[in-house]
C-alpha cells in the first residue's frame, strides 16, 4: 500500500491521506489512512483523475 495525501476528505475523521493498493495487491480498495474508512475503489479514482484532465501547466502534482 501506498501512503499518499490527495485532494479528497475522508467522510468518517476527515483526513486527506490515503492508502492506494499497488499493482501487485489483490484488494483494490482507496483507503483513509488514519482510520481505515473505505473512500472507493482503485479504477473509479483512475477514471476520476482521468476525466478531471491535466491541471495549467499541463502536469498533475506528484502523489
Amino acid at each position: 500500500m501506498l501512503n499518499v495525501t490527495l485532494e479528497l476528505r475522508c467522510n468518517v475523521c476527515g483526513g486527506e491521506r490515503f492508502l492506494l493498493p499497488t499493482l501487485d495487491e489483490t484488494a483494490q480498495d482507496i483507503r483513509c489512512a488514519g482510520c481505515s474508512a473505505f473512500k472507493c475503489k482503485s479504477q473509479d479514482l483512475e477514471r476520476a483523475m482521468a476525466a478531471a484532465g491535466p491541471r495549467r501547466g499541463g502536469r498533475h502534482p506528484a502523489l
